[in-house]
């Protein structure tokens, strides 16, 4: 049976509630100290005054003290002053300590004068006790201040670590190159904390992430070999240095300051700047012998220093990945839109070859046989020869794929829009619409082959379109060149006033990608617009070369005369 008595249930969360009421209890009575130090220390002095015959009436004086007393209560129901019950203590009792230094003045006044004041001497107490009420609020801080800085002159550290990194991130924000930003901070930290040398080692940049020493302030006369760089070994044991001596240098890296004597040892120190569990940089300082030694001082501004120029050298290297990322992401878009030009282009160069083949073979075949039952035909000296019907409705069929060979190879790529332009091309493809359809391409030059080419079929598809979708839709086709934020740029619209859709019910088909990619080839854009009883709106926008915009031709290749006209058709 065990000898232990077991607990009560409950007796773990009596124990816990006891210690916060206990913590309570205090915190209030804490607060009730402050305000009962706070009236004393408005009392006391005017108490003391008024001994000596001046100062405000009494009843001023008990007023204002009891009002920090009935503060000093009203707090003590106050859950956010109970927390912080400690530094209302604190700073009572320094209010405390400032009324103890007033009386004391007040009590040196009175031995001055060695009696209590009369008649006009009194009316000097009221501003003595304004201006020892003064003096006894900025000494503290004028004091700290004043042993702050003879501290720092002393030991040489005339900047704070902040001040010091400012300077340095400021630099670093103005894209200085990272080997002047380290050595500005080396000079720097030299200047202001008075040393002899300051070294810091830096990436070298290299698939391994060595760390090599990039420079030492100041450079030495006669330079010696300079040291290893340091492996990962090193670097993951330097992770755990935070700043060391030269005893801890001469013990796991002893070969980082070989060059130097061991006089010079003693002053020194180290810190690895480490951000994400990686060493990005060690600054190793040092001093002359007969210098004042290292502090505490000393090493929380060195830790400081390494800690904040981690952060600006992580940026830095981001930012400098960020930059890489998008040069390549810049070069990427360049090639595929490179590759989506060359893309449509071959197809457009493919579509002008088969349109020359289908012109100069297989209608020139047609053409010729066309003629050639003409001619049989008039061999014919009888009118009611059985074989006249039979040969008239031959020529009427030769007839008949001619002109749907010259329509599919007018669809393919119509000699017009090479010959004429995108104007007179969109004209004629217009009178083949079945629908009523008006250009307006007024003022509107010759552009690059592939910029008409791509216009062209885009106006065809979105033709196309409105005859699908709005059968009997009277449509616009409006070309005009316009000022855009990166230049004259060509706007093409296409507008029918058939019934309209809502696009965000309507499932986009491959006809509006395919005029995105070929006016995206060659930079362009497409925007649809269409509402339920609206009608259609389709607008396309392409950059406009310098040839274009006054209406002269862009260079175009030579263009084979056979080609650029229909082949005759006898009869």
């Amino acid at each position: 049976m065990s000898d232990r008595t077991p607990l009560p249930a409950g007796a773990g969360f009596r124990s816990h509630r006891r210690v916060g009421i206990g913590t309570g209890r205090r915190a209030r009575s804490s607060l009730l100290l402050s305000g009962l130090i706070g009236a004393a220390g408005v009392i006391a002095p005017g108490v003391v005054v008024g001994l000596l015959g001046g100062g405000p009436a009494w009843w001023v004086t008990g007023l204002i003290a009891g009002v920090v007393l009935a503060v000093g209560i009203a707090l003590m129901f106050s859950a956010t002053a109970r927390r912080a019950s400690t530094a209302v203590l604190v700073g009572a009792s320094e209010f405390g300590g400032l009324s103890v230094a007033v009386c004391s003045g007040l009590l040196v006044v009175l031995l001055v004068f060695g009696r209590i004041p009369l008649g006009a001497e009194r009316a000097l107490l009221n501003p003595a006790l304004v201006g020892m009420l003064v003096v006894a609020v900025v000494a503290g801080p004028l004091g700290r201040r004043a042993a702050r800085t003879t501290r720092a002159a002393l030991q040489g550290v005339r900047r704070s670590p902040d001040e010091l990194l400012a300077d340095f991130a400021e630099r670093a924000g103005r894209g200085t190159p990272v080997d002047d930003l380290l050595r500005q901070l080396a000079e720097t930290m030299r200047q202001d904390w008075r040393l002899s040398r300051v070294q810091i080692w830096a990436d070298r940049g290299d698939a391994a992430r060595n760390l090599a020493r990039s420079l030492v302030v100041p450079q030495p006369v006669e330079p010696g070999p300079e040291p290893l760089p340091l492996d990962a070994d090193e670097l993951a044991t330097l992770q755990r240095a935070g700043v060391a001596g030269p005893g801890w240098l001469e013990l796991w890296l002893p070969h980082l300051v070989e060059e130097d004597g061991p006089a010079r040892r003693g002053q020194l120190r180290l810190a690895p700047a480490v951000h994400g569990g990686e060493v990005l940089a060690l600054v190793v300082i040092e001093r002359d012998a007969d210098a004042d030694t290292f502090g505490e001082a000393d090493e929380r501004a060195l830790a400081e220093v390494v800690r904040r120029l981690a952060i600006v050298l992580r940026n830095r290297a981001l930012d400098e990945a960020l930059q890489a990322t998008l040069a390549d992401l810049r070069r990427t878009n360049a090639d595929l839109q490179a590759s989506r030009t060359r893309l449509v282009a071959a197809a457009d160069a493919e579509r002008r070859r088969i349109e020359r083949d289908l012109h100069d073979g297989a209608q020139q075949h047609l053409v010729a046989l066309a003629v050639g039952l003409r001619l049989v035909r008039d061999t014919l000296t009888s009118p009611d020869d059985p074989n006249a019907e039979l040969l008239d409705e031959l020529d009427r069929g030769v007839r008949d794929s001619i002109q749907a060979l010259r329509d599919l190879a007018h669809g393919i790529y119509p000699p017009l829009l090479r010959d004429a332009g995108l104007g007179d091309a969109l004209r004629a493809a217009a009178k083949r619409s079945p629908l009523t359809v008006e250009v307006h391409a007024d003022g509107v030059g010759r552009m690059p082959e592939q910029a008409e080419a791509a216009v062209y079929f885009c106006c065809l598809e979105a033709l196309q379109n409105a005859g699908k979708h709005a059968p009997g839709a009277h449509v616009t086709i409006t070309l005009k060149v316009e000022a855009g934020a990166d230049g004259d740029e060509l706007t093409v619209v296409v507008a029918d006033d058939g019934p309209g859709f809502d696009p965000a019910r309507v499932a986009g088909g491959g006809g509006l990608q395919n005029m995105a990619d070929r006016l995206g080839a060659i930079g362009g854009t497409v925007e649809l617009v269409s509402a339920p009883g609206e009608g259609t709106v389709l607008t396309g926008r392409i950059p406009v070369p310098a040839a274009g915009t006054n209406g002269a031709p862009a260079p175009r290749p030579p263009v084979s005369p056979v080609a650029s006209r229909p082949a005759p058709v006898a009869g």
